[in-house]
């Protein structure tokens, strides 16, 4: 069969799908624009055996829309198409902090790069990278049994992820992060780096542990990413901004390069080894609903729209293997979505939902909240608490948005000034600001406080030392709703970040990091036991990729 734009997409999902795994050929560097289809297609198709293992091909074959939002092209681009073509040895895909990382250490290990960026600047959100034994932590006494503290990470994560890619962070963290630390620490606006804070915090109980492996950057990861790729831009990367990757160039099974587009809608061919460093899905809905089924319905609580999962639908058009669904998620409630900005979404106050009623044990790590809110109307919950709360707020348990970061309850002073605390004089006043049912309300209290004055929580068993009644005017209550931060899972790779097709074999020329990979965060939800962790998983996989495909010893 001839491919043609017209046939290419077929008349059905499944044949589209199909035809799509082996087209993507057509633009490879040896001129597939030809028409010669016989020789594009063999250079590159999925086997029929390895078809009916193609993940991307299942989902297009369900109906699941993954285009729509995305900037990836499934047709085939023809050579006459190209308005330009570009040579270097290393090809990044994405801008962000593991783009960045990838870019400067092709760079420093002499490579020519060229970086194409979906977005008209540098992007990059977050503040702590994940690492461990780095000089900081050992300067200040702290160095857990970090093999024990993974085990535990992938215990909490269902024993799903990859534990050879966890011993990449065990093994090269330390030593990413010193390297950041020696270039950066001192730069105004971007450092210095903050030592990781709490990292002596002791921990009452296994449910609410934390380790404190995040290193923050004074002008957050936005500062550090921008500076970084000035540096290799001073080193000679060729950035090219507003230009999304749409689509991986092959040859005979081997990535060449990549196709970016740019604001003015011309084709740009990129060749060299890739480096995908393109980010997550959470703005493609199709991919959110395929993979993310557990959360469907929360919103995203990504500042921009661009994370459409470009990378992941180039990659799985060649052939590269996507992790299994259900994917992991990344959910927080901060920052907020839709709901009021304020502090301490981790403290285990009272929580109610839009029917005035209490619903669960409140003493939840930080990462599993959102679990019980997906249980209750327009998934909300509100926490309700007294104005004694400065005699106990510091004392309310540990973890993520407890008491890291450092319990500071001055923003909630704040709240109440502005309005995004609700405040009343009575239960009912409250219930009518907070709009649940008064009676409700009224009851759901007046248990709370009998459980408190007991000191044991008949109905939930939380931990009685974070029971304390809600008795002192005026009365007060945030309202709470989890987001989609990001997603946490793409294409699976080995340990050396090299990206693999659905028979397990290795996609030459093509190395996945951060987001865009698959299988390093297995489960439900991110185990918020190592916080960071997604920014540590970035900056060690993009490093580990640009050191391999440069070839360099590390």
């Amino acid at each position: 069969m001839e491919l043609t734009r017209r046939n290419f997409l077929g008349a059905s999902a499944l044949a589209a799908a199909g035809i799509a795994a082996a087209g993507l050929t057509s633009c490879g560097p040896s001129g597939g624009s030809s028409g010669d289809s016989s020789s594009s297609s063999s250079s590159n198709a999925t086997s029929a055996e390895s078809a009916g293992k193609n993940e991307f091909i299942d989902a297009q074959a369900q109906g699941y829309d993954f285009y729509s939002t995305s900037a990836f092209e499934p047709d085939p681009i023809a050579d006459d198409a190209i308005a330009e073509t570009v040579e270097s040895d290393i090809v990044v895909v994405g801008a962000g902090i593991g783009g960045a990382v990838a870019a400067l250490t092709a760079i420093q290990n002499g490579a020519t790069v060229t970086v194409l960026q979906k977005e008209a600047t540098v992007l990059s959100h977050g503040w702590g990278i994940a690492a461990c034994n780095s000089k900081v932590q050992k300067e200040e006494g702290y160095e857990p049994d970090w093999r024990a503290v993974l085990n535990e990470w992938a215990r909490l994560g269902e024993n799903r992820g990859d534990y050879r890619l966890f011993g990449t962070w065990l093994t090269y963290s330390g030593e990413t992060i010193d390297w950041l630390y020696d270039l950066a620490h001192e730069v105004e606006g971007v450092g210095p780096m903050i030592t990781p804070p709490g990292m002596k915090t002791k921990y009452t109980d296994a449910w609410t542990q934390t380790y404190s492996a995040a290193h923050g950057w004074t002008g957050e990861m936005g500062a550090l990413a921008t500076w970084l790729i000035e540096q290799a831009v001073e080193g000679g990367a060729d950035v090219r901004y507003s230009t999304p990757g749409v689509q991986l160039v092959t040859e005979n099974g081997k990535v060449t390069g990549v196709i970016g587009k740019d604001a003015d809608g011309n084709y740009i061919k990129c060749m060299g080894t890739v480096i995908m460093s393109a980010g997550d899905f959470g703005n493609n809905p199709g991919m959110r609903a395929r993979y993310l089924p557990h959360v469907e319905g929360l919103p995203s609580a990504y500042s921009v729209t661009s994370n459409t999962g470009d990378g992941q639908l180039m990659m799985m058009a060649i052939g590269g293997k996507m992790q299994d669904a259900p994917h992991c998620s990344n959910i927080h409630y901060d920052p907020p979505v839709g709901v009021p900005n304020v502090c301490g979404s981790g403290v285990p106050w009272l929580f109610v939902n839009l029917n005035g009623e209490r619903f669960s044990n409140e003493d939840v790590n930080y990462g599993q909240l959102y679990a019980q809110d997906m249980l209750q109307p327009e998934y909300i919950h509100y926490q309700v608490f007294d104005s004694d709360y400065p005699d106990y707020y510091a004392n309310m348990g540990h973890g993520m948005m407890r008491d890291e970061p450092s319990p500071d309850y001055s923003g909630i002073a704040v709240g109440i000034e502005n309005g995004d605390v609700l405040s009343a004089d009575t239960i009912e006043e409250l219930a009518d600001k907070m709009g649940v049912p008064a009676d409700a309300l009224s009851a759901t209290v007046e248990r709370y406080n009998e459980l408190a004055e007991k000191g044991v929580d008949e109905d939930f068993g939380k931990n009685p030392d974070y029971l304390h009644p809600i008795v002192t005017a005026p009365f007060l209550a945030i309202k709470r709703r989890p987001g989609v931060l990001c997603t946490l899972n793409g294409v699976i790779t080995n340990p050396d970040m090299q990206a693999l097709d659905n028979d397990g074999n290795v996609i030459e020329g093509l190395y996945v990091t951060g987001n865009c990979q698959g299988n390093w965060f297995g489960g439900l939800e991110h185990p918020m036991i190592i916080p960071g962790m997604s920014l540590g998983r970035a900056v060690v996989t993009a490093r580990i990729a640009a050191m391999r495909a440069c070839g360099a010893e590390y």
